[in-house]
């Protein structure tokens, strides 16, 4: 790619410090807010790498550039005794062959009202982002997700010293946990929409 291109592609601001940027989703609400938005959660991984470099450095108070160490996605998966686990294998592995990207998971147990719940699957996210603060291994932890249960790791990763930059659907995220973050950035419908691909 032309250095150019390759300067627009990714927003990057001339003559600026490059900052350690580690990203960290929470797999359910990005697909339940797709579905919501999009009919469905076919999402273009290959291109959301780059779009949150776009979001990180076009944001307007920031003075860094993104260097993306690694992008952490978080979700559950069924038994392999599940009819269901092969889909959903498949849908996971394809994430793990994009740039940057790591999948960790949970499980799926069957509550009382046999339907599933997800199990492990927060405690994940809270071990890697802190561990990997208290390591120095970033300095900016981007947080796509919109449960007020996360405000403790949010609160946490600033007292290890690093920054939150939380990315949410602003309708519907409590307030406790918007008033955490370091930065923000409110996604529309529109956005969820642009992360899909054409058809499911």
């Amino acid at each position: 790619m032309e250095l150019k291109k390759f300067i627009d592609k990714y927003a990057i601001k001339p003559n600026m410090p490059f900052e350690r940027v580690m990203v960290f989703i929470d797999g359910a609400y990005l697909r339940i807010r797709c579905k919501q938005f999009g009919g469905h959660d076919n999402i273009k991984w290959s291109n959301l790498s780059w779009t949150f470099i776009r979001m990180f450095n076009t944001y307007a108070t920031n003075p860094f550039n993104a260097n993306l160490i690694r992008i952490y996605f978080y979700d559950a998966i069924v038994p392999e005794t599940d009819p269901d686990y092969k889909t959903q294998d498949k849908y996971f592995q394809r994430i793990s062959g994009n740039y940057a990207f790591t999948v960790r998971l949970g499980t799926l147990k069957k509550s009382y009202g046999k339907k599933y719940r997800q199990k492990g699957v927060d405690i994940l996210m809270a071990i890697d982002a802190l561990t990997k603060a208290y390591q120095n291994q970033y300095d900016t932890g981007m947080f796509l997700l919109g449960d007020a249960d996360f405000k403790p790791l949010i609160e946490a990763v600033k007292n290890a010293g690093k920054k939150a930059l939380g990315i949410y659907y602003k309708p519907t995220c409590p307030k406790d946990l918007s008033d955490s973050f370091d930065w923000r950035i409110w996604l529309s419908k529109e956005n969820f929409k642009g992360f899909l691909e054409d058809k499911p």
